[in-house]
């Protein structure tokens, strides 16, 4: 009896990484959506204005994911899951639309970005909607 209640106890308390790295990850990209909207990069008048092109923007990378998508900023959380392409960023506008990179070229999503995640051969991806930059799971 004691070996059975062990055995689903120590069940119950295995890390969900995936669980735990695909909500992390999917409630940092809701973060620089809404950081974006409202933001517009381009309606700079004059010259001493400049549009801050990492607001509304994520970085993701297997090696840590940053508070910003500004590389300078401290380590907040290690991914244990891989990913697929290791690494990307998506930015978004003022509407709060996605754009694949930057805001310095033309980068409007036109097709549906998915992020892979697998850990220990289980695998979710995040799908993000081009125009709506809506997001799933699946």
């Amino acid at each position: 009896i004691i070996g059975v209640m062990a055995g689903v106890g120590a069940s119950a308390f295995k890390p969900k990484y995936l669980l735990d790295d695909t909500n992390f990850i999917v409630a940092k990209i809701k973060e620089a959506q809404y950081k974006g909207i409202g933001y517009e990069h381009n309606s700079f008048g004059s010259e001493e204005d400049t549009a801050d092109y990492n607001n509304g923007c994520i970085r993701i990378k297997k090696d840590s994911l940053k508070e910003d998508a500004n590389i300078s900023g401290e380590v907040n959380y290690k991914l244990h899951v891989t990913i697929d392409p290791v690494d990307t960023t998506i930015c978004f506008d003022s509407k709060g639309r996605p754009h694949k990179d930057d805001f310095t070229h033309s980068t409007l999503l036109t097709s549906q970005q998915t992020i892979t995640l697998e850990y220990s051969g289980k695998e979710r991806n995040i799908e993000i909607e081009p125009i709506t930059g809506y997001i799933t799971v699946k």
